[in-house]
């Protein structure tokens, strides 16, 4: 046992009794790292020492916003060396309350690193295991970050894959290659996958209970994967919301509506509610202008001014062409409905209100007036 560098004794045998109580509950023992042990004193010492650290952070930070040096290179730079400076004192202090000599620093981390936390299939996991596992799962993360940039650079553009297959398989293959990554740190820690299955018992029945919606949610994720009913960049009418799917993840789907608000809907809703894709299989809209004249315009007038404002507006195709429905008699209206197509489901509401404008415009040129609702009142007077 090393010797504590900061120590409150009792060395007199025939001391007041209460300061000898309050030393045998200050040297009670919370933690023993081989040949290190932390008591209770050594807990109270080390927080003010990091409460301090803590303090003179925000007192730094602050000085910096105060004098708007935050945005400076040289500013940040010398941030990062305080910071450093500062975590490294901490380290020092504690080592210092807890007894450790300079010379036995790296033992004492060999100590702490090697404690030994639980026992999983007959596998001591430590505070070294759980810190191999966080780099191996970091370096999957990084090389399914560089696997996924290169089959999106190099890989899928030679051979002509759809954007939105393209994006699914690139997930696909960043979930494959972490989960591989997992599995080989498992393993090379000794824990084998049988052994877990006792702890994936565990957790299926914490799935059962408390987890439903959750694991509802990725199954429907890896459906949206798969089956592909609606891709990011679609533009999806959604309950009463339309928008266009901007990422879809495990657990949710973000949505950016027409008025740049963003909805996160669980991927469930999307499986077992029904979902207007305006970009499914054809990126082809249709729009439809319903309107209504007076009964003394002529309609063959009529439907040539609706075909002149389809053919004036911008982004309507050609092919297929507009085409003019005289659909009905109305109470106060000849009723007709102009459709017209556009390739581009995200200028729709900006096609649109051009239509109306347009059809507006090429009325008034020929003098054909829309019709408003009318009573004809009689006055029975006897």
């Amino acid at each position: 046992m090393p010797d504590k560098g900061l120590c409150w004794t009792h060395t007199k045998t025939g001391g007041h009794p209460l300061l000898a109580s309050l030393h045998q509950i200050l040297s009670i023992q919370i933690l023993a790292f081989e040949k290190y042990s932390v008591n209770i004193q050594d807990a109270i010492l080390i927080v003010p020492i990091v409460v301090a650290a803590v303090i003179a952070l925000r007192i730094f930070t602050r000085i910096m916003k105060k004098r708007n040096l935050t945005g400076k290179k040289l500013i940040k730079t010398i941030t990062r060396i305080f910071k450093v400076l500062v975590v490294f004192v901490v380290f020092l202090g504690i080592m210092r309350v807890l007894g450790v000599r300079l010379g036995n620093i790296f033992d004492f981390i060999k100590a702490v690193l090697g404690f030994r936390l639980f026992t999983l299939g007959g596998t001591n996991v430590s505070f070294l295991t759980i810190l191999i596992m966080a780099v191996v799962i970091y370096v999957s993360a990084k090389l399914a970050a560089l696997a996924r940039n290169y089959f999106n650079n190099t890989v899928f553009p030679r051979f002509k894959i759809e954007a939105g297959l393209q994006i699914s398989l690139s997930k696909l293959i960043g979930y494959t290659i972490i989960a591989i990554g997992i599995i080989v740190a498992l393993q090379g820690m000794g824990i084998k996958l049988s052994a877990l299955t006792v702890f994936a018992g565990v957790l299926g029945v914490g799935i059962g209970f408390g987890m439903q919606s959750i694991t509802a949610n990725i199954v429907s994720g890896f459906v949206i994967l798969f089956e592909r009913p609606i891709m990011e960049g679609d533009m999806v009418r959604f309950k009463n919301t339309i928008g266009f799917v901007q990422k879809i993840n495990l657990r949710a789907t973000v949505i950016r509506t027409i008025y740049n608000e963003h909805l996160i809907v669980p991927n469930s809703e999307f499986i077992n509610s029904t979902v207007e894709n305006m970009s499914f299989s054809d990126l082809k809209l249709r729009l439809r202008v319903d309107v209504g004249v007076s009964y003394a315009s002529d309609p063959f007038a009529v439907k040539e001014a609706l075909l002149d404002a389809a053919y004036s507006t911008e982004y309507i195709m050609k092919n297929p062409e507009p085409n003019v429905l005289f659909y009905g008699f109305g109470e106060s209206s000849l009723d007709f409905q102009l459709l017209v197509w556009i390739e581009n489901p995200k200028r729709r509401f900006e096609t649109d209100s051009d239509l109306h404008f347009a059809v507006i415009q090429k009325f008034r040129e020929r003098g054909i007036t829309i019709a408003f609702p009318q009573i004809d009142v009689h006055i029975n007077q006897k």
